[in-house]
């Protein structure tokens, strides 16, 4: 803030603004500041305009600290002025105004309006009679109305008044607005006899005026009190240091703001602490920001303060024969309690722009509602006459329009409490609780659940029952409490419990706007509700939350990261809980309650008609005895057989068409999912997982296993993977969707569409991926504007790139070009290409497809990559526990798979869930532990594997190594070659095969370079000639380059190869071409 020095001319304040005196030469009016009311004094006898510091605190205006500047009162004193506004603006009677005023601490008036701003307005004329002020304004006259004296006195009652209007028990009978008043009477309780008498009314009214400054806000910091709030750490925990959440630049405004307040108002200061805990921002009702702090881990490592609760059974008891009862809500309650100067560096907390620590207690420290409630216990005494009185002398404040005075009746720790007692449910005893769950009971048989109106009447009735007052026993506050939550497309449900045993249910609908979120949100929409019902149970103890959505379990590990979850996380913060996941079928009650619906609807994937294969499915089931043993059962009795159906002359098992025993048919429906573009030769995992969700027989996942072990195509081209040596170094999970990828080329394609390599970009969080065609060459220029128009324009710039050491990644150009855009390039250490692992398995998978789809065809493969890239999408992916497709875009894949008729078991279509910001939760859980999984497989050892004479193996034999007589370009040529037969072994390691007797290679091969051939496959093309070290020679220089390698210059050569098409031509080092090949004259040969 800008400090002033003293001033020149004499500023002065009239007696009569000071003391509140009636005088001609006053006026008063209302004004308001952004729909707050403010209370104006025109008064000609002050010099200036003077604000209160109690309305300066709560407006938003950048305030000059006011350094020497005294105030004179007409009776002599001097007031101090603490700060000024040069343009403070605000409205009275529809017309803006705008001036200077100095800040004082004013008690009655909340703005004084002087000579200063009087001179303002020109001409005026004012009748002290009429109370009226007429003066011309931007050219047009204006006229304002003044209070009389009635009005004025009152005026300072009237908020308070309207706020007790509001109050439950309490109902307005007329609105006097001329005179701003309002009168009050109680509202008729049918339920009760008792109620106020006027002399009690008017008792109460005088004391609520007598203790009036109990209600207004308070200034300063608290009092030193024996209870200053303490954070105890366990031992071995050391200072918490967590760095602060990201925020657009609107809110890193609202922060500065809220940070200049709490600084100004003395709840803070800056803080060079160990400790630093993020601030979370949460949107308010009125759509201003509230500061947070995120203490999460500070509470995991504070010693947990067990403040002995009173037993609710012996505050009851002593609430014995009382008729009439108030409740009193303190303002900022927390904010009246200063921390204990020792553990103040312990509360600190960053921002953007800083580190700052706490002088009174913050929310949501975890032993925060005990300090609070020893204070309490500590100060108020045992009669109702003495709490307003406790308040004033222990320098406490009330929130006036929280408070609640003199009524017949009022809830209190979930009972209600009046003169007749305390009660739950005023209905009788239900008995035969046997009888009446009877129908629920028999839900808890094995593959018995299915929810009718019987069963919907039957958990009604027997909620009805339990929670009347014999069952609802008073809780125990000795023993655990347990909350169990669940949520469904239509509604959330919760239980409250001890020892199994239901203390409470609720349930609620939800509506059509809630039932679009995630199931994610809306399980945190049950947990919050629960809390937020029963919170009279749970505050300032230990409590379990059990839930049946797994990644919820992990809530007080998670990052927040949209305003959403951190608004959840604000309002978690105070409570000692722990999460623990329980599984849905444990979870019946709750599910119940959630699940009001008879049935869930599923999104159906979109399908291609086949017939004949629909027609040979159902064929099926009249030569399968077992299959015909369920058909007859369920004609006979529907109920038997609960998992399958029979209806329109279909069978199904949970709406997947059943296959009977006909392995010719099963080895066809195979070959659709299995074979086929959209299958795309994938593993045992992936195809079971396409294939289970179109039919179901019994064995299907060993039948695939079977199926695809003895392809043909996939032991020919799909390269066996093996665990490398070396521990693993997992990359860390990324925060966000395409915030870090990775980049690869794969190259040595033959010519397609003029194409010659793919450059591929996978989304290391999603693992969704985009693969680009390239011609050859290309330059560093040509892959950076590719990847802007590819994948930029969808995802934008993301913060890390992690890629090998190719020269384009190494290059100037590639270097500069991601430099100014922020982000930051990660590259593998030198020949080990495992540091970008993810990518090195898209690749193999890419090549994989291509060589199954467009081996036979090698010049066409650029046809495929589109149909490649969409596949690899739409493939299930392990870590992810889900497809790529899904994890990006939050649905499933419309997936191409065979359509059989009336695929579809229920009435509509469920609309498509935004699961988005619940599967980044999970997608980050399963791909940690898909880490570790690796991590643990890639540590282990190299596998042993021996072949016994007479084995029929496959020979593996790297294309880019040896010169094929199958052309087309080494990328698309088989991995393995054979079967062989096994001859003989040669030493441990080493095996000697029957090769054809034109084979020109040596037939003793090491293990490594063998495996096990399955069933029977026909033979691959004939093996590779002899690979020498002249079979690659330089026949013609295409073209040539300068180029940088270790930052010196270097001749590069587009090298045209003897027996190669000038598709195959590669880039070459002129140094090295003249080490490895010196008998050859390159200059002689250059094309022109």
């Amino acid at each position: 803030m800008e400090g002033l020095g003293e001033e020149d001319e004499q500023i002065q304040l009239s007696l009569n603004a000071l003391m509140s005196n009636e005088d001609s030469q006053t006026m008063t009016l209302n004004g308001n500041y952004k729909g707050r009311s403010l209370f104006v004094l025109i008064d000609s006898g002050s010099s200036h305009n003077f604000l209160s510091s109690k309305v300066a605190k709560r407006v938003d205006y950048c305030w000059k600290k006011a350094r020497g500047i005294r105030v004179t009162v007409a009776n002599g004193h001097e007031l101090h002025c603490t700060a000024l506004c040069s343009d403070f603006r605000w409205k009275m009677q529809g017309q803006e105004f705008i001036a200077e005023v100095y800040v004082l601490p004013l008690e009655t008036y909340d703005l004084i309006l002087g000579t200063q701003w009087l001179a303002t307005l020109g001409d005026i004329s004012w009748n002290f009679n009429t109370l009226q002020m007429g003066f011309e304004l931007n050219g047009k006259p204006y006229l304002l109305q003044g209070k009389n004296k009635l009005q004025e006195r009152m005026s300072p009652w009237a908020d308070k008044l309207k706020g007790l209007v509001e109050q439950p028990g309490l109902f307005a009978i007329q609105d006097l607005s001329d005179a701003t008043l309002w009168a009050i009477q109680l509202a008729e309780n049918t339920h009760l006899e008792e109620t106020l008498t006027p002399q009690q009314q008017e008792e109460l009214q005088k004391m609520l005026q007598a203790f009036a400054d109990v209600f207004e806000e308070p200034t300063g910091l608290p009092p030193v009190r024996d209870y200053d709030h303490q954070i105890d750490l366990k031992d071995e925990a050391g200072p918490i240091n967590c760095r602060p959440y990201r925020y657009a630049a609107v809110q890193k405004d609202a922060i500065e703001k809220l940070i200049g307040e709490m600084l100004h108002a003395g709840v803070i200061r800056q803080s060079r602490s160990p400790y630093a805990s993020p601030v979370v921002l949460v949107k308010k009702k009125d759509g201003s920001w509230r500061l947070c702090v995120d203490y999460r881990a500070l509470n995991q490592v504070t010693v947990k303060d067990k403040f002995p609760i009173p037993v609710i059974e012996e505050l009851l008891e002593e609430l014995g024969g009382s008729t009439i009862f108030s409740k009193i809500d303190l303002r900022s309650s927390y904010c009246q309690i200063r921390m204990h100067e020792p553990d103040m560096p312990k509360t600190a907390f960053k921002t953007h722009e800083g580190h700052y620590e706490f002088l009174v207690m913050p929310f949501g420290l975890t032993n925060a509602p005990s300090t609070f409630q020893s204070l309490m216990n500590n100060i108020f005494q045992p009669y109702l006459r003495k709490f307003i009185l406790v308040l004033r002398e222990n320098l406490l404040y009330a929130k006036s329009n929280k408070c609640f005075f003199g009524h017949s009746s009022i809830e209190y720790l979930g009972h209600v409490i009046s003169s007749g007692g305390v009660y739950t449910d005023p209905q009788k005893v239900a008995a035969d609780y046997g009888k009446i769950a009877k129908p629920l009971t028999d839900l808890l048989k094995k593959d018995a659940f299915h929810w009718t109106e019987g069963s919907n009447q039957a958990f009604m009735a027997l909620k009805q029952a339990m929670i009347t007052a014999p069952v609802l026993a008073l809780p125990n506050f000795s023993k655990e409490f347990i909350i169990e939550t669940d949520a469904s497309g239509q509604g959330i449900g919760a239980v409250l419990m001890q020892e199994g045993h239901p203390i409470a249910y609720i349930s609620k609908a939800l509506s059509d706007r809630v039932q679009t979120l995630s199931t994610y949100e809306k399980e945190m929409l049950a947990i919050l509700m629960a809390i937020k019902k029963w919170e009279s149970y749970l505050v300032d103890r230990h409590f379990v939350i059990k839930i049946d959505h797994q990644s919820l379990k992990y809530l007080l590990e998670h990052r927040v990261t949209t305003p959403t979850k951190q608004a959840w996380v604000a309002k978690l913060m105070q409570y000692d809980y722990e999460i623990r996941y329980k599984q849905g079928k444990e979870n019946v009650a709750v599910d119940a309650l959630s699940r009001i619906q008879p049935a869930e609807l599923f999104v159906l994937s979109t399908t291609i008609l086949n017939t004949q294969l629909y027609d040979l499915i159902k064929e099926s089931w009249g030569v399968d005895p077992e299959l015909q043993k369920i058909i007859k059962a369920k004609e006979a009795d529907p109920s038997a057989y609960p998992k399958y159906s029979w209806r329109g002359e279909e069978l199904r098992r949970k709406g997947k068409l059943v296959v009977g025993v006909n392995e010719q048919l099963r080895r066809e429906i195979l070959n659709s999912f299995h074979d086929s573009p959209t299958g795309g030769h994938s593993g045992v995992y992936v195809t079971t997982k396409r294939i289970s969700v179109v039919v179901y027989w019994k064995g299907l996942r060993k039948f695939v296993r079977e199926y695809v072990r003895n392809c043909s195509v996939c032991q020919r081209f799909k390269p066996e993977n093996k665990p490398y040596s070396g521990l693993l170094q997992p990359l860390p999970v990324p925060e966000g969707v395409f915030t870090g990828i990775t980049m690869d080329f794969i190259e040595g394609f033959p010519k397609s569409n003029g194409k010659t390599a793919i450059f591929v970009v996978v989304d290391r969080l999603t693992k969704y991926g985009h693969f680009m065609l390239l011609p050859h060459p290309y330059t560093a220029k040509m892959v950076a504007q590719v990847f802007l128009d590819s994948v930029y324009k969808l995802h934008g710039l993301p913060h890390s790139i992690t890629c090998d050491r190719d020269p384009i990644f190494t290059s100037v150009f590639w270097q500069e070009f991601f430099k100014l855009q922020g982000v930051s390039l990660q590259l593998s250490t030198t020949y080990h290409p495992q540091t970008d692992g993810q990518t090195e398995v898209v690749n193999r998978c890419i090549e994989t497809y291509l060589r199954c789809m467009a081996g036979d065809n090698p010049g066409q493969w650029a046809n495929w990559i589109s149909l490649a890239e969409f596949w690899y999408n739409t493939s299930y992916h392990s870590s992810l526990k889900m497809s790529p497709f899904e994890a990006l875009y939050g649905y499933a894949p419309p997936l191409q798979i065979p359509y059989f008729p009336k695929d579809s078991n229920v009435e509509a279509v469920d609309r498509v869930l935004n699961e988005r910001e619940s599967w980044l939760q999970l997608l980050k859980h399963h791909i940690s532990k898909a880490q570790q999984r690796m991590k643990i497989q890639a540590d282990k050892n190299r596998f042993d594997r021996e072949f016994n004479i007479g084995d029929m193996v496959l020979l593996k034999l790297q294309a880019y190594k040896q010169v094929s007589m199958h052309s087309g370009g080494p990328k698309l040529q088989p991995r393995n070659y054979g079967p062989f037969k096994v001859i003989d072994r040669i030493g441990t390691v080493a095996y000697q095969l029957q090769l054809p007797p034109d084979a020109q290679i040596h037939n003793v091969f090491h293990v490594s370079l063998l495996k096990p051939a399955h069933a029977s496959i026909q033979d691959c093309s004939s093996l590779p000639i002899s690979n020498t070290s002249t079979t690659l020679l330089p026949q013609a220089i295409l073209d040539r380059r300068l180029v940088k390698r270790h930052n010196v210059p270097a001749v590069q050569l587009l090298i045209h190869w003897v027996d190669k098409s000038p598709a195959d031509a590669s880039w070459e080092f002129a140094d090295d071409l003249k080490r490895r090949f010196p008998a050859f004259f390159l200059e002689d040969k250059e094309v022109s």
